[in-house]
């Protein structure tokens, strides 16, 4: 800022900065247009919100983004940037699509009605495959790198990184792949992201051991009860149908699962003092700290955020 006989005098932006506000108008202007014409209108969760400015981006040495928003105490971990919102929110619709019509499609039915389904076990990996292949096809071209994965991420891009013993190249393929997926799926969609941190911490691995179905359709239960609109209850209804006779059914999967839950360090993607900050806000989910009285956000503070023995605190739900 310059001065002029004792007056400041505020410099004229810089031809990047108008390109930047006419990029922002042009895009205003866009959306507009768009909701006009379309025939369906707009769902709430599409509708344009209150955007904050951002003040600035870290990429700290160990890994990870840190976000600095205008309006927000706390850094945000991670980067949510438009165009892996989009494709990652593309993703969901149609997975939570297919869900609510099986779903509904069964739901007061009998269950043996997907016996032949489960008795050829072969249809369910297709059709897992399919959709594995197609919705990798979507999100390859826009992974980030590992390091710059917030630390849960990070933590669970690890273990699922882990090659179990008598792995084939086709099923080392299948995995880097799902890895891919679940990891760039959690990290931009803080949703379920936050869902899973979650619940997580819950996870009992002794019993994993026992009992890998059983023990899953605990944190189903968990997830279900802890949700307040149905629609998303009926996702984790869905799953505990579904999961414990997967699981069953493919040994070598059960195996993997076990493993790779019995690795992963319940520290690391614990939800830290920044994370339960953005957890707060949220109406649609009741998230475990909020649900159990013996777990503050002191005791987090206290220990730097992330705890050793911030997890028997938790509880079980």
């Amino acid at each position: 800022m310059e001065e002029t006989n004792g007056v400041p005098q505020t410099q004229p932006p810089s031809d990047e900065e108008l390109q930047a506000r006419s990029f922002i108008e042009n895009s205003k202007i866009m959306n507009s247009i768009v909701r006009e014409i379309k025939e369906i209108p707009e769902l709430p969760s599409e509708m344009p919100k209150d955007s904050h400015a951002l003040l600035r981006v870290e990429l700290p040495d160990k890994g990870g983004i840190h976000t600095y928003m205008e309006g927000y105490d706390q850094p945000y971990r991670g980067f949510p940037f438009h165009e892996f919102v989009d494709k990652i929110d593309t993703l969901k619709k149609i997975f939570r699509g297919v869900l609510s019509s099986v779903y509904h499609s069964i739901k007061g039915k009998s269950k043996l009605r997907l016996l032949p389904i489960a008795l050829n076990p072969w249809l369910i990996n297709t059709a897992l495959m399919a959709g594995i292949n197609a919705s990798h096809r979507i999100i390859d071209r826009f992974k980030i790198k590992p390091l710059r994965y917030s630390e849960p991420m990070r933590e669970l891009y690890r273990v699922l990184s882990i090659e179990y013993h008598g792995e084939t190249t086709e099923a080392r393929q299948v995995r880097k792949m799902v890895r891919d997926l679940v990891c760039m799926v959690l990290e931009n969609d803080n949703a379920y992201r936050f869902r899973f941190q979650d619940v997580i911490v819950e996870l009992d691995k002794d019993a994993l051991e026992k009992n890998a179905g059983k023990e899953v359709v605990r944190l189903l239960r968990i997830l279900q009860r802890r949700e307040k609109t149905p629609e998303v209850r009926d996702t984790w209804e869905l799953m505990v149908t579904f999961i414990p006779w997967y699981l069953f059914l493919n040994p070598s999967i059960r195996r993997y699962f076990v493993e790779v839950l019995t690795e992963l360090d319940l520290k690391a993607v614990l939800l830290s003092v920044e994370d339960r900050y953005f957890c707060k806000p949220r109406k649609d989910y009741t998230f475990g700290f909020n649900e159990n009285e013996n777990v503050s956000s002191e005791l987090l503070s206290e220990h730097g955020g992330n705890p050793e023995n911030a997890i028997p605190e938790m509880g079980r739900a």
